[in-house]
């Protein structure tokens, strides 16, 4: 599995972070996950610094697709995308297609992702 995922309940916040060769199907599995735990409410932070990614632009835009039709009426927390450098058209990507009128927002640290976070108010 690309995607270690860890839960604070307390603090309303997922953690994920990709490993490995990351592909559309590992992305379907972290949704899946984050959808029976009831977790799309709670903030995230995505960290895809240790991935390998393996996702072209046409299979990233469909599963945004399907996400979003899949979560339209749903209330998302916020998300801080964690990527270094050579990742970030892949990040911005991402939030593009997953922002929709949440906050979506792409670092290059987990701190500024978390200090980020703490400032954007989150669904109940």
């Amino acid at each position: 599995m690309a995607f270690r995922l860890t839960v604070y309940a307390p603090d309303r916040l997922v953690i994920g972070i990709a490993t490995d060769t990351l592909t559309v199907a590992d992305l379907v599995d972290f949704m899946r996950q984050l959808t029976e735990g009831e977790l799309h409410r709670f903030r995230k932070i995505i960290d895809i610094t240790g991935a390998r990614p393996d996702i072209s632009t046409e299979e990233l835009d469909k599963f945004s697709q399907g996400l979003r039709e899949a979560l339209k009426d749903t209330p998302r927390g916020a998300m801080a995308i964690v990527a270094h450098e050579k990742m970030g058209d892949l990040a911005r990507l991402f939030s593009a297609v997953t922002g929709d009128g949440r906050p979506v927002e792409v670092f290059r640290s987990i701190h500024d992702a978390r200090q980020w976070l703490n400032t954007n108010i989150f669904p109940r």
